[in-house]
């Protein structure tokens, strides 16, 4: 069955959304993402992309609550050197100086907001997105990418999820995992608990914007037609696709653009 993308309201995306809330979200998603580790497949691709561009630096954009790489920076630090600046425009710097203290030098955080559709050309190295490209209604999507095009930096948008239906039965389910995985969250926090269990506010959230994300996310075609519209695209190459992730129902949806060399 496919299902038309609906680009409805996400709670967290909206100012008013007080920060201990939305940060004890984007929590739940990094410990998800480095528990369970379904991220790290597209290690191979990733580090296809910085071989190809020449970099050992990555910038990564709408970096949320710190994304896969607690457990992804790592892992590509074994077969070569990785360094991560974490970015965003509502920045969670109580994450980032978590994950950055533990990473021996390898991340490294912005604290001032970072636009991913004008991102300040001082940032170098391949730029990615995981699960956050589907915040952006398509002609902000399609702004993000053809940035990266006018500034030739590589790409690579990664979202948590292949197929909307199926996601969204996996998101009704979460709550429950919330409940009995909440208290494993480090660094310990009441105000965490206290918005789980007193007041669910956290589960909530997630609940709500975990459908609409299901509901918004990009689909491999969707993201072609994008690219077909930006100009100058034909300087990239592009790979888009799904990647299937072991021991899961919900593989990856992915975007990879990198910069062409030119001939002679």
């Amino acid at each position: 069955m496919i299902m038309r993308r609906l680009h409805l309201l996400e709670i967290e995306d909206q100012p008013w959304c007080p920060r201990a809330i939305r940060d004890g979200g984007t929590d739940w998603l990094h410990f998800v993402a480095n528990s369970f580790k379904g991220f790290n497949v597209i290690e191979v691709k990733l580090r296809d992309a910085m071989r190809r561009v020449g970099s050992d630096q990555i910038v990564d954009l709408c970096s949320g609550g710190g994304g896969p790489w607690q457990s992804l920076a790592p892992l590509l630090a074994k077969s070569g050197n990785v360094t991560v600046q974490l970015t965003d425009f509502y920045p969670n710097r109580a994450a980032y100086e978590r994950i950055s203290a533990g990473a021996t030098g390898r991340v490294t955080y912005v604290s001032e907001p970072v636009d991913a559709m004008d991102v300040p050309s001082r940032f170098d190295g391949v730029r990615t997105m995981f699960n956050s490209f589907h915040h952006f209604r398509p002609h902000d999507a399609r702004a993000i990418l053809a940035d990266a095009v006018i500034k030739r930096r590589a790409i690579v948008v990664v979202e948590g999820a292949d197929h909307r239906l199926l996601g969204i039965v996996f998101i009704l389910m979460m709550p429950l995992m919330m409940l009995a995985m909440t208290p494993l969250i480090r660094p310990f926090r009441w105000s965490r608990l206290a918005l789980t269990y007193v007041l669910p506010a956290i589960p909530l959230l997630c609940l709500f914007d975990g459908i609409v994300s299901m509901l918004r996310i990009y689909n491999p075609d969707e993201m072609r037609q994008m690219v077909a519209s930006i100009p100058d695209q034909q300087s990239f190459e592009w790979d888009i696709g799904t990647h299937p992730v072991q021991g899961s129902p919900l593989g990856l949806t992915y975007l990879v653009g990198v910069p062409r060399v030119p001939a002679g």
